[in-house]
């Protein structure tokens, strides 16, 4: 056999050398009594594996040794290792060892020796710059746990094999990956790991035992491994096992892996099925032998029993329930399996679809167990947190990719269905509680639909629900890869529908519905949805409707081209005027309209939440009257739609402050030590705005530089020569585009028009007549003023009247920069909330406004002589006894009695010279 290429294909795929070694020993063993070469070419392998076959059952029936080989020792699991390893190198000779073209050019063995070459130089920065290229920004190889750039080693690779080829990064990740390597994306890994420490803010190394991600992901999976172990220790045949390992997985707990629902389906079927069902677990989570023949034998049998009548076991079961088996009994060699998430991780980290066909494959396995395996290595050498096995890889990917509820579609062909559709409407509804919390399960276990906290218009919107009405729950996200169709490389939204069912009742609580839900089925992705509401109400009137209604209701497939070519009538499906859908239209990213936005107001106007919705508005290129946009309702969908933009890189955020310079902001000379030196040298380093400018040129998305407190730095200086780059004419693109020469990297550089800036600014730190004329020029001001209106009465508190006074009192003692927004009440539910808001927020920011002039501060709140509503005023002698003028001593109160907010509103405003009177 060809040992030496077969073991730098081992390598490439991740193995440990301990593993390599067993698996090209057993390899030899088969290769001694079979030509491995020769069985590959005969029929890849087929037939001898087919006399290799010899199970449990035929060991404890004393079956005779079927092959070749001469073992004395037991015979099921060493036939199961010499099996696994001749699958091995088959897999080897199917890959591509030398491609065609240019990439026959490249081979594992020059690559490895690249790679040991970048080992001894030590420093990536000194092997890359000795080959005269630039530092890695996105593709990286991994092995062994380290990372190594990819373009380096491929030119250094292709160099020692005489080669004049220089392939650029994407083609090296081509070559690599066609070789059987490894190549993350190292930015889009870079986000999942911020992702995940924003979910667990105190996590710090997979080996403690306590905080969150303990308390969330790991504790209660401990727990589980100890009940399975203790399942199959018993005395139990298989099929009690197999049976007790489903019931403990899928039932009687949250977050367990595998569903409910195929358990009753499988409860449901022919007994001889069922019994066949739970003994292929039981024979698998008993198994002997390796989880490359243990794994792909029970899959095979699951999609037998699928042909036999067990409906349930769709592709997605197929795959989750024999890997989630083996996996809780050996958390070192597998993790749990949910298809939708592998294939998010696939995509996003890796640029690859996992698992695309419908039916089981063992490449498939291998490839998603090689890609765990690669993530496992850079968690314990590049992020030192010592995963202790496959699962806290798992419990990382859920949590780290956990924004989306992404679903691999059912690629079955569907039928054109006959469908009357009546007057309508159809519900088209979400499920998930906040942004990662679905209800699906429960929703179905318990033959209902609700929807959490909804706002007057959701609660309108329940309670006009019908008994007989259609409803299809829906979850949406964005897919740039692995689309059916040809995008040209844009992101496009997608809704995936995830079950269907029919209304029985309503409660009328205006809560949640009854529903006699359809059977399940795998989701199914309707591609260019264009982020609707939670609940959102579709009437069978329009050709584009009645499109949509068939395929979630019929199972008719979509025909995407028909409704690209209908995008601009998406506002037909609206069904309130108020929140008209967007019009997605085809463009390039270059010939956007770039906008320059500063939203300026005092404090609490919402400055805040408006900015995220202009960011999601601006990548997104939806109208402002979308209800994503417009409907306070949808706010956890704009959160979740905002962070999925910043991990993807299309919205930054930046804050400056007095010391901000054109070397934070555009680029500057950074410090680099020297090798083996004790000196330095000075390198260029992109700020945000440059690297913000640089991913959107060679973009087709929208991206957004978000900039806030923007008028607490010198503009001038940190914008520096291009503050005229910003303007609209002049952005990349447009008719009068401009470039400059940087002063530090010495690159010619322009903003490209698919960059958008928004600037923030708190107007009671700097008036706007203040700014920068410069900037005024290039940027449109929106201001964000108090809206009192969007509050309500609070235990008998009339916050509108409350904040409209102190403001009115405000804008006469100071001016109107400095008066109170509204966003500083808008969560008060209880008096004892708006007098933790007046005690904590609006007194000492008065405090700030004043500078602790105290009489002036209390003539905001109303207060008069001693004050009594929210102060006190204790007056103090002269101490000497000399005839000193008293002295006036303020504090908060400790309590704000319930007439306090009464008193406040009706108090005339003290003038400062009455002030000046009464002191």
């Amino acid at each position: 056999m060809r040992e030496a290429e077969f073991k730098a294909w081992l390598a490439a795929q991740g193995y440990a050398a301990s593993s390599i070694a067993t698996w090209r020993s057993d390899a030899r063993k088969v290769d001694n009594a079979y030509d491995l070469d020769q069985q590959f070419d005969l029929d890849g392998g087929a037939s001898m594996l087919a006399e290799l076959t010899y199970s449990r059952a035929d060991e404890a029936a004393g079956a005779p040794n079927p092959s070749r080989l001469d073992y004395s020792g037991p015979l099921y699991s060493n036939l199961a290792d010499c099996r696994a390893a001749a699958k091995a190198y088959f897999r080897f000779r199917n890959s591509e060892a030398r491609p065609q073209g240019r990439f026959g050019e490249l081979d594992r063995e020059a690559v490895l020796e690249a790679v040991a070459a970048c080992d001894a130089v030590a420093d990536v920065a000194q092997y890359v710059a000795g080959l005269e290229l630039g530092q890695p920004a996105k593709y990286w190889l991994v092995l062994d746990g380290k990372r190594y750039p990819s373009k380096a080693i491929v030119r250094d690779a292709l160099a020692r094999r005489g080669s004049d080829w220089l392939p650029g990064g994407a083609e090296c990740k081509t070559a690599l990956e066609r070789l059987g390597f490894v190549v993350i994306d190292w930015p889009a890994l870079h986000r999942a790991r911020d992702a995940f420490l924003r979910q667990m803010p105190d996590f710090s190394d997979f080996r403690a035992a306590a905080g969150a991600y303990w308390d969330v992901e790991r504790a209660y999976k401990n727990a589980l491994i100890e009940q399975a172990k203790a399942i199959i220790a018993r005395g139990d045949d298989d099929r009690a096992v197999g049976e007790s390992l489903y019931r403990l997985l899928s039932v009687g707990g949250s977050g367990l892996p595998l569903s409910w629902r195929t358990l009753s389906e499988v409860q449901n079927a022919n007994p001889d099925l069922r019994d066949r069902f739970y003994t292929a677990l039981g024979v698998l989570a008993r198994s002997d032998g390796p989880l490359e023949e243990a794994v792909p034998a029970a899959a095979r049998e699951l999609e037998a029993l699928r042909d036999a009548g067990i409906a349930g076991l769709r592709r997605g079961e197929v795959l989750s329930i024999p890997i989630t088996v083996w996996a809780t009994l050996r958390p070192d060699q597998a993790s749990w399996f949910k298809i939708a998430k592998i294939d998010e991780m696939g995509r996003r980290l890796f640029g690859r679809r996992l698992f695309p066909q419908t039916e089981f494959r063992d490449a498939n396995l291998a490839e998603w167990l090689q890609l765990m395996r690669a993530l496992f290595g850079l968690l314990d050498k590049e992020f030192g947190w010592h995963p202790r096995d496959m699962f806290d890889v798992q419990g990382f990917i859920w949590v780290a990719l956990g924004d989306e509820d992404e679903s691999v579609p059912d690629t079955t062909e569907t039928g054109q269905a006959n469908l009357d559709l009546g007057e309508g409407p159809f519900w088209f509804l979400g499920a998930a509680f906040g942004r990662t919390e679905d209800q699906l399960d429960r929703f179905f276990e318990q033959g209902f639909w609700e929807i959490s906290e909804p706002g007057e218009r959701h609660r309108e919107q329940v309670l006009s629900m019908l008994p007989g009405q259609r409803i299809a729950i829906k979850s949406t996200f964005t897919k740039k890869q692995g689309l059916p169709f040809d995008n040209r490389g844009r992101t496009v939204s997608v809704m995936a529908i995830k079950a269907t069912g029919t209304i029985t009742a309503n409660p009328g609580d205006g809560e949640r519905v009854m529903v006699d839900w359809d059977p399940p089925f795998e989701p199914r992705e309707w591609y260019h949805y264009t982020y609707q509401p939670t609940i959102w109400e579709v009437y069978p009137e329009k050709e584009l409707a009645r499109h949509m209604i068939a395929f979630a209701f019929a199972g008719q497939p979509q025909d995407v081209e028909w409704v690209m070519s209908k995008l601009s009538n998406w506002r037909d499906l609206a069904t309130f005027e108020e929140a008209e859908p967007e019009v997605e239209i085809e463009t390039n990213a270059l010939d956007a309209d770039p906008e320059n936005i500063i939203l300026y107001g005092p404090p609490g106007t919402g400055k805040t939440y408006r900015t995220m919705a202009e960011a999601v508005r601006l990548c997104l290129g939806l109208d402002r009257r979308n209800p994503l946009i417009a409907d306070t309702a949808e706010r956890g969908q704009l959160q979740a739609a905002y962070h999925i933009l910043r991990e993807k890189g299309q919205i930054a955020f930046v804050t400056f402050h007095q010391t901000f310079s054109y070397e934070d902001f555009v680029e500057g000379l950074r410090p680099v030590p020297i090798k083996g030196s004790a000196g330095f040298e000075l390198k260029d380093e992109p700020g945000i705005f440059r690297t913000m400018a640089e991913a959107a040129v060679s973009s087709p998305e929208q991206f957004v530089l978000i900039i806030d407190e923007i008028n607490r730095a010198n503009v001038s200086k940190v914008f520096g020569e291009l503050i005229t780059l910003i303007e609209r004419d002049k952005r990349l693109g447009m008719p009068n585009p401009l470039r400059v020469l940087l002063p530090y990297s010495k690159r010619e550089f322009g903003v490209p028009a698919n960059l958008h800036i928004i600037g923030t600014m708190n107007t009671a730190d700097r008036s706007i007549a203040l700014l920068d004329t410069a900037l005024r020029r290039r940027f449109r001001f929106e201001e964000m003023a108090p809206e009192p209106e969007l509050l309500g009465k609070v235990d008998g508190i009339d916050l509108p009247s409350v904040l409209a006074a102190m403001n009115r009192r405000i804008e006469y003692l100071v001016d109107r920069d400095h008066r109170i927004g509204h966003a500083f009440f808008i969560d008060c539910q209880t008096k004892a909330d708006v007098d933790a808001v007046m005690r904590d927020k609006v007194i000492p920011l008065l405090q700030e406004y004043f500078f602790d002039d105290w009489n002036r501060l209390a003539a905001v709140l109303g207060e008069k002589d001693k004050g009594g509503n929210f102060l006190t005023c204790e007056i103090i002698e002269d101490p000497m006894g000399e005839g000193g003028e008293p002295l006036k001593s303020w504090r908060v109160r400790s309590y704000f009695d319930e007439g306090a907010y009464t008193r406040l509103v009706s108090a005339r405003a003290a003038s400062p010279s009455d002030l000046e009177d009464q002191a």
